[in-house]
């Protein structure tokens, strides 16, 4: 069998420098919601599993982290995927090199409606560096309010979450949600008349609900063909 490259600290939902307390935590408040014994999937269960017992070892975390980081340096050289932060990097045409969400490379053209073709993602970013936008352009982002709900893709493949809209615009994306997300994750949000790619830079807690802010990298606008409202993303 291949060995699992899905990536343990998102799939945990923390950060690479989290420390054991942060990452047992995680994992219990996840396995509370996916055990198969509540209703979870059992496969989501095992890469919860897998993913605890590599990061919850010392010696395993330390084995995984330096694998993690010679495989990125090799798939970057290679031109296949890059790592998160490379993805997030514009090209010399203001292109990202890869999909912010699941990291496959990008197409080298990629137009206002080119998507991933592995995760669907949008792949055009919603401004060029150092260009600043027109009055029209910022009229042109869908009006959302507090009534509006999405769906929001934690990462790929990854379950779906119910969210409500807060605000949206060619800057940011900002959404009520039931789970905490750590800061520097990335996520998709669809709407019925947007297709958002974020990188979250804030979560606190409102009353029972965390309001998340994210910076919007890429994004198909107005009624985005193809932006599906889908649990099979």
């Amino acid at each position: 069998m291949a060995a699992n490259r899905r990536n343990h600290y998102r799939l945990l939902h923390v950060q690479y420098d989290a420390p054991a307390e942060v990452i047992k935590a995680s994992y219990r408040a996840l396995m509370s919601r996916h055990h198969p014994d509540i209703g979870g999937e059992a496969g989501h269960a095992v890469l919860l599993n897998e993913a605890y017992n590599v990061l919850s070892d010392d010696t395993r975390r330390a084995h995984y982290d330096a694998q993690r980081k010679v495989r990125a340096t090799r798939m970057s050289v290679r031109g296949e995927r890059v790592t998160a932060t490379e993805a997030r990097s514009p090209g010399r045409q203001g292109s990202l090199r890869a999909c912010p969400l699941c990291q496959l490379s990008s197409p080298t053209i990629i137009r206002a409606d080119t998507r991933c073709s592995r995760c669907r993602s949008p792949l055009a970013p919603v401004r060029l560096p150092g260009k600043k936008l027109k009055p029209d352009e910022r009229r042109a982002m869908p009006r959302v309010s507090k009534s509006d709900w999405a769906l929001l893709y934690q990462g790929w493949p990854t379950e779906v979450i119910d969210v409500r809209m807060r605000d949206l615009s060619i800057d940011g994306v900002s959404v009520y949600c039931g789970v905490e997300l750590p800061a520097d994750c990335v996520v998709r949000v669809v709407g019925e008349s947007f297709d958002v790619v974020a990188d979250i830079v804030s979560a606190r807690r409102v009353g029972k609900v965390f309001v998340l802010h994210g910076k919007v990298l890429t994004a198909i606008l107005g009624n985005p063909v193809g932006g599906f409202i889908s649990r099979s993303a």
